[in-house]
């Protein structure tokens, strides 16, 4: 860093004589200051996380530890299909309000109180951690009943009624139910002080759930099968009614028409295909009679031989072929017909052919008399027809109700069939009911506590101590309003940072003093040294100078560090005094174990001389003016002239006047004294002093005009000093 020094000046000491350029504005973060400061809070982070590490530990060791077991059901949407038809209970249709309302059942208090109905029939004894016992009266009876009587009948139900509604509000509370994300699958944990009455929670839940949604598809199937088997008996009564009915009309119709319409229907069936074969067989002898008789116009009986099949015929036509072939054999060997063999062939066969002509007249007769017959048969069997057809009709006319009864009959005997098959089908799905959910994981009785857990909570303890130490240090840090390096001392004061005291625990200020020669190279002399060489830079020309360390409070270290100033510069053969003007405490015969004794008061007031006041002693390479009684007086008679008087006086014998003042914000003595002395050096103390005091403090040299040459932190931690590394020159 480079500095700007101003002109020395012993008269009118301006406090700008030493700035660091262009640091005056300074507002920013500085990661490695940050970081230093978190690692001096290590100790404060420390603290924080172990303490609530051990509270946190020692609570929950005092809690009562509780189980955990957890069952798992999945809402299976596969369909297991045991009959074709529809069933009387339809599988779930699952979606998420589904889901929901199963996990609503699961928390329900009807299935809970079977729960603990269930638990009680096998294991009462596990229920009786989860509710306090039964209170009793003054009396010593139960819910207050008197002890003299035993409770009646009523009586024990209700204590056994409220009993169950604890214990089911009990088990409400020591389970809990949830869906897995967005699967089908619904987790039931069960957390109690006993770990077989979770496991028996959770596993008896999941059971009776699934056990009572098998016993409610079985009893639905079983009231719609009571319900169909009523209606089936219903519509038996029903059918047997209107079968009666159709029977009592048809009786009532066979005897108002002499038949039934049914019988009537078949005559006139079969009627209708006599009538069509007798019109096919009158067609038939009709068309055979014309055709004969136009044969015999035509050509004769002759013609009509081979039309006729009688055996007559044929054996006439055979006799006349015959002769008909001899009378050409005849005529083939040229016999005229008169030949008497021939006129004897010729007349044979006109007996023949005559014979033929009678045979085929009477066949003609029988042909007419057929187609005759065929005719009356037709014309018979029409008027019969119109007969059953005028009796159907009347008959069909009748029957109107008749059919409206049967359709009705029919009807009624439709819905019974279908009731029949369909109680059929019932009866066999109520034997193959399913639930809707199956058991995937099951309650296990668990072999550690599942709350609390005293290793996992004080870890989380340590963590969460451990990160709210951090917040402390770090808001502590960023918020701080006190010096913690040099530079941010140097930038408030405008001065140079002369050296840094660290933080000693020394057991008296005598030990302090004997630092320096036990340790001569230790961080604490080489402090001291620095100062006492500034000083010395300070006032080359100075035969002997009065000095005076000041601070803003108490507790700074302004007192040790005179005293190690002091020491420091006897041992250099400089002739030291060391002046108590600290006239409210007298610290320094305080420490040295000096003793009432003549000082500074008594030099202001008066009562005594300047050689009676300085104490010598072979123990310290230094001389001391102790502060002396204390009083007012003494304090009043503190001014400017007297005090310069008393310095002047002494310097005229010492090399070095050390002054003890008390602390500039706290009495008004330390502004005067730093005015009268020749060097001034403003005192710090590490992490303690705010900048407010400061800021006052320099306000107050500045009015007096203190010659102030730069400033001491004292009472550091080394470690945590941006600068600190200075002053560990060879050491290992």
């Amino acid at each position: 860093m480079t500095h700007e020094v101003a002109d020395f000046e012993r008269e009118g000491l301006s406090m700008s004589r030493f700035v660091p350029r262009g640091e005056e504005l300074f507002d920013g973060i500085d990661p490695r200051e940050l970081l230093s400061g978190i690692w001096a809070g290590r100790w404060i982070i420390a603290g924080c996380a172990l303490a609530f590490a051990v509270v946190t530990y020692f609570l929950v060791s005092q809690m009562t530890p509780v189980y955990g077991s957890m069952a798992k059901i999945l809402l299976d949407p596969r369909e297991s299909t045991f009959v074709s038809d529809d069933q009387v209970v339809g599988d779930l249709d699952l979606s998420s309000e589904v889901v929901a309302s199963e996990i609503s059942i699961l928390r329900s208090n009807v299935l809970l109180e079977d729960v603990v109905r269930t638990i009680l029939e096998t294991r009462p004894d596990l229920l009786e951690a989860l509710i306090p016992s039964r209170p009793k009266d003054a009396g010593g009876g139960w819910f207050g009943f008197g002890a003299s009587e035993p409770p009646s009948e009523l009586q024990t139900e209700l204590s056994d009624a409220a009993r169950v509604d604890a214990l089911v509000w009990a088990l409400r509370k020591a389970t809990e139910v949830w869906r897995d994300g967005d699967a089908y699958i619904i987790s039931v944990y069960a957390e109690t002080p006993d770990p077989v009455l979770s496991a028996t929670i959770a596993g008896t839940l999941v059971e009776r759930y699934i056990e009572q949604q098998v016993e409610g598809r079985q009893e639905t199937a079983s009231q719609a099968t009571a319900r169909i088997e009523a209606r089936i008996a219903d519509l038996r009564e029903q059918v047997e009614q209107a079968e009666q009915a159709v029977e009592d009309y048809r009786a009532s119709t066979i005897a108002t028409n002499g038949s039934s319409i049914d019988i009537l229907s078949q005559r006139l069936i079969s009627l209708n295909d006599e009538l069509v074969n007798a019109r096919i067989e009158r067609v038939a002898a009709e068309t055979r009679f014309d055709e004969m008789q136009r044969l015999v116009e035509a050509g004769g009986g002759v013609a009509l031989a081979n039309m006729v099949t009688s055996d007559a015929i044929v054996e006439l036509n055979a006799r006349r072929l015959e002769l008909q072939a001899q009378d050409a054999e005849w005529t083939r060997q040229q016999y005229r017909e008169d030949h008497p063999e021939r006129r004897k062939i010729l007349a044979r066969l006109r007996e023949v052919e005559q014979s033929m002509e009678v045979e085929v007249a009477r066949a003609l007769d029988a042909q007419r008399n057929e187609a005759r017959i065929a005719r009356v048969r037709e014309e018979t069997m029409a008027e019969a027809l119109e007969e059953v057809e005028a009796d159907y009709l009347e008959a069909s006319r009748s029957t109107i109700g008749l059919r409206q009864l049967e359709r009705e009959t029919e009807a009624v005997r439709d819905v019974y069939k279908e009731l029949l098959t369909r109680v059929a089908e019932t009866r066999t799905q109520e034997n193959f009911q399913l639930a809707d959910a199956r058991i995937i994981e099951r309650a296990t009785v668990p072999g550690a506590p599942a709350a609390p857990r005293p290793k996992l909570l004080s870890a989380m303890a340590l963590v969460v101590g451990g990160a709210l130490g951090f917040a402390i240090v770090l808001l502590r840090r960023l918020t701080s309003r006190t010096f913690r390096d040099l530079d941010e001392v140097e930038r408030a004061t405008g001065l140079p940072v002369v050296t840094v005291l660290p933080e000693s625990k020394f057991s008296s200020m005598q030990a302090a003093v004997d630092e320096i020669v036990c340790n001569p190279i230790g961080h604490t002399a080489e402090a001291v040294r620095a100062l006492r060489n500034h000083l010395n830079a300070g006032a080359p020309d100075a035969l002997s100078r009065s000095i005076a360390l000041v601070s803003p409070l108490s507790g700074d270290g302004k007192t040790t560090a005179t005293m190690l100033l002091a020491r420091l510069a006897g041992l250099a053969d400089e002739h030291v005094v060391v002046v108590d003007m600290d006239l409210r405490q007298d610290t320094i015969a305080r420490e040295f174990g000096l003793g009432r004794r003549a000082g500074v008061g008594d030099l202001l007031r008066g009562d005594c001389a300047l050689d009676e006041a300085i104490h010598s002693s072979d123990d310290l390479d230094f001389d001391v003016i102790t502060a002396g009684r204390p009083g007012a007086r003494a304090t009043d008679a503190l001014r400017m002239g007297s005090l310069t008087a008393i310095l002047d006086e002494l310097k005229e014998t010492y090399d070095v006047v050390l002054v003890n003042t008390p602390a500039l914000l706290q009495a008004p003595d330390g502004a005067v004294i730093a005015r009268a002395v020749d060097q001034c050096v403003l005192l710090v103390r590490f992490d303690q002093t705010q900048h407010s005091a400061v800021r006052r403090c320099m306000s107050v040299l500045n009015s007096h005009e203190a010659h102030v040459e730069g400033v001491v932190m004292t009472r550091a931690d080394l470690e945590h000093v941006p600068d600190g590394y200075l002053f560990s020159y060879g050491y290992a």
